[in-house]
């Protein structure tokens, strides 16, 4: 057979093999594709790293895309202070104060009723804790007579929101806390009350030309709870109308010495007074710091006298010494622990090399036992607690 005849069968044949290996292929991806099973995930990444830190994050951006200014603040005494930070709101401004148990002083207390009265919405939440006076640090929960009272375990009932009627007669089902009750004073400027047969968690007061707002909880409003029920219909009710909102949302106590200073500052000057005296007491007890004649004895040396005395008379001062030299020879070895195990000779160098006294000296001190009169012992006494001070 001739070639020309053979490469019409060759190229024939190489043909079929790519078209059976397309189709193995074909089949093999259509197998593994109908094998793979795909279902949708959804993954929670939870909130970002601002969110966390400002509770009323997404209050604000609501508010804001209302046209409302917001200003998320942590420290209520910002208001009316005397720093470059300080709040003074203005008449047609809402503050929102997130915490009843925070310690705020009775001069904002005063200067924020002032400022209701003269048109300013005041939002207070009254969130407590089981304790018999959770207020006592809020002068302006104080000054309003305010408090709550906690259901008992014996009283049954259901978690149900609260229904409140806004000014267009239309109802809001709001989440607030209900394991508790507002207790309102006898007050005739008190003219709304929302809540069930166990109290009101929601109530509104006129003052003067502004407003005052109460209710249990206003957490409703964080980043989590706002979208629930009607809460955010409840802030554009309450906020909306304001060209400035300010949300206070600090959750702590500050330290109690700031807390000292500012309800009770002449108590930290009484115990600043106390401390200087008793301090100059101690001080004095041991006669005066400075010498004011060589010929003065102060009485701490006549302590010291005493003492060695003591020592003399009852024929103990060898055991005072040997006291004394077994404290130099700690304090050694707790400086160069490689003395532990030294010899007397090698001891002798290393307090000659720390102290820069003559070794005849240092052995004389550590180790002599040569009999001495009073004032022989005396000296010594000095001499060694000198050596022991200077390692």
């Amino acid at each position: 057979m001739s070639s020309a005849n053979l490469q019409p069968v060759e190229a024939k044949q190489t043909w079929t093999v790519r078209i059976l290996s397309a189709l193995i292929i074909l089949i093999a991806s259509v197998y593994i594709y109908k094998g793979f099973e795909t279902y949708e995930k959804v993954t929670d990444i939870g909130f970002n790293e601002e969110a966390r830190k400002q509770p009323f994050l997404a209050a604000k951006l609501f508010l804001e895309q209302q046209g409302t200014d917001v200003q998320l603040l942590e420290d209520y005494r910002l208001l009316y202070a005397n720093t470059d930070a300080a709040i003074f709101p203005n008449t047609d401004d809402t503050i929102v104060l997130s915490e009843g148990e925070i310690a705020l002083s009775s001069s904002i207390a005063e200067q924020l009723l002032d400022w209701v009265n003269s048109g300013g919405h005041l939002v207070i939440a009254l969130n407590a804790s089981q304790d018999a006076d959770v207020f006592r640090a809020n002068s302006l929960i104080q000054q309003l007579n305010l408090s709550v009272y906690w259901l008992s375990e014996e009283t049954e009932y259901q978690f149900v929101a609260t229904e409140i009627i806004n000014p267009d007669e239309q109802p809001l089902m709001v989440n607030l806390e209900t394991s508790y009750r507002l207790v309102l004073p006898e007050d005739p400027n008190i003219f709304y009350t929302a809540g069930d047969i166990n109290g009101p968690t929601f109530a509104q007061m006129e003052m003067g030309d502004g407003l005052i707002t109460m209710l249990t909880d206003v957490y409703i409003w964080n980043n989590y709870q706002i979208g629930d029920e009607d809460n955010v219909e409840l802030l554009a009710q309450l906020g909306g109308t304001s060209s400035k909102v300010y949300i206070f949302s600090s959750r702590e106590l500050p330290h109690w010495f700031s807390l000292l200073y500012e309800f009770a500052p002449y108590f930290i000057w009484f115990a600043a007074v106390l401390l200087a005296l008793s301090m100059w007491h101690w001080s004095m007890r041991f006669g005066p710091i400075f010498r004011t004649s060589e010929d003065t004895s102060t009485p701490f040396s006549l302590h010291i006298k005493a003492a060695g005395e003591f020592y003399w008379r009852h024929k103990r001062q060898q055991a005072l010494i040997e006291e004394i030299r077994h404290s130099v020879i700690v304090a050694l070895h707790k400086k160069r622990p490689a003395t532990k195990s030294a010899e007397r000779q090698q001891l002798l160098e290393q307090l000659t090399q720390l102290s820069g006294w003559p070794t005849d000296t240092i052995n004389s001190l550590m180790f002599s036992q040569t009999q001495m009169n009073e004032t022989q012992f005396t000296q010594r006494i000095a001499s060694l607690q000198t050596l022991r001070k200077m390692l």
